[in-house]
């Protein structure tokens, strides 16, 4: 699949951000918010143009939504973007970088999340992303996924495991746009050692084509290691991506939590490797014949949004507990037993701004100095863990919406 960039790209931007929400904002805070695609390609599905799977796709409802959202903060407001909930702990593979270690506990049921899918919603969340864990283990998530409106958009984080043709064709009958399977290595040897289980690459790479046979725009996630950071290693690994037919290059990284919380800090990768990946984000989305890459790194660099942890992101684990991010450890309350407008009000009182650096990074000692044996750390230690830790300065993407 071609995607679409240059000029043509930008008409299409200019075109579809005539939005009468967008006319608030002076014209110079207006340019800059289109410019902030500048690095970016689109990709054309269902009639709908896609950005990169941290976006709704536009035009659309739920794209609307990121637009308020966005005008949200020009006011000094918080909505945040987008929320990734844990449907479940379980799993049939055993990861090296695994998050959802050490997390235990009963499971939300059916009702809860449905409650919860409407909390998100009525604060304004865009996109909602279900995980796990393996999601496609609960066999209601079907159901789950339905009771989201249009006012957001939705996207499946899985290791493949699970994803049928069979099961593609039930979920494509909820409106799921995207799916984002997990592929950590083009050999399959050594994916399936990343995973724990010689099941894994062949897994992975038949929901792939399972996913794109039945209409859903596919991305890959790669959680990408020191040792792979090289341009044999990247290069290979984008034409194999390339080669499959999937839409995206999703490029997380290992973080200090989960499997990894005790690990030295030199597993973690440092600020010359993210820019390398800087530049292949860059560099990649402007070809036109290659999968668009969405690195983590880009977008959450200083000279762009920064860290949304607590502010444009949220993350729910499978027993309701919520956390700023995916990756922070800290609970401020479960939301199903308290509440989620009390739970979300505290979570609040600690992340009032964003950061411009990675929250759990820039004090992994501190949170590791607080973990024995279960995660997320307590309310009363995450207030305290807060209380120490540096708020670090604003990313540029708020300096210009007005942050000061």
């Amino acid at each position: 699949m071609k995607h679409i960039t240059g000029l043509k790209k930008d008409l299409i931007l200019v075109k579809n951000m005539r939005n009468k929400t967008l006319r608030k904002l002076p014209l110079n805070v207006s340019w800059y918010l289109l410019r902030t695609f500048k690095n970016e390609k689109l990709t054309r599905i269902g009639g709908k143009y896609v950005i990169n799977t941290f976006m709704p796709p536009f035009p659309s409802i739920a794209f609307d939504q990121l637009i308020k959202s966005t005008v949200a903060v020009y006011d000094g407001k918080v909505i945040p973007y987008s929320t990734y909930v844990a449907l479940t702990n379980k799993c049939g593979f055993n990861c090296w970088h695994c998050s959802k270690a050490y997390r235990e506990g009963e499971e939300l049921g059916k009702e809860a999340w449905i409650q919860i899918m409407k909390d998100l919603q009525d604060i304004g969340v865009s996109v909602i992303g279900f995980t796990g864990g393996e999601p496609l283990l609960r066999k209601d998530l079907e159901d789950i996924i339905k009771s989201v409106d249009s006012r957001s958009t939705t996207i499946l984080f899985t290791s493949g495991d699970g994803l049928t043709d069979e099961k593609a064709k039930s979920l494509k009958d909820t409106d799921l746009l995207y799916i984002a399977v997990s592929l950590d290595h083009y050999d399959k040897a050594k994916h399936n050692e990343l995973r724990g289980s010689d099941r894994a690459f062949d897994v992975a790479v038949q929901a792939i084509e399972n996913s794109l046979k039945n209409g859903f725009y596919t991305a890959v996630q790669l959680t990408v290691r020191k040792d792979f950071l090289n341009r044999k290693d990247m290069d290979k690994y984008i034409e194999f991506v390339n080669y499959l037919g999937a839409q995206e290059i999703r490029i997380a990284e290992p973080m200090p939590t989960g499997r990894l919380i005790k690990e030295k800090a030199d597993i973690f990768l440092d600020k010359s490797e993210h820019e390398l990946l800087k530049n292949y984000h860059i560099e990649t989305n402007k070809n036109k014949n290659l999968p668009k890459i969405a690195a983590f790194a880009y977008i959450e660099d200083k000279d762009f949004y920064g860290c949304g942890a607590g502010i444009q992101h949220l993350y729910i684990d499978a027993l309701g507990n919520l956390c700023p991010c995916d990756f922070t450890p800290l609970s401020f309350g479960n939301v199903h037993k308290e509440g989620f407008d009390v739970v979300y009000q505290r979570l609040r009182q600690q992340f009032s701004r964003p950061r411009d650096k990675c929250f759990v990074l820039d004090n992994m000692d501190k949170i590791r100095s607080c973990f024995e044996s279960d995660l997320p750390l307590g309310y009363e230690e995450s207030v305290e863990v807060c209380q120490v830790c540096s708020k670090g300065n604003l990313p540029k993407f708020y300096k210009k919406l007005g942050w000061r």
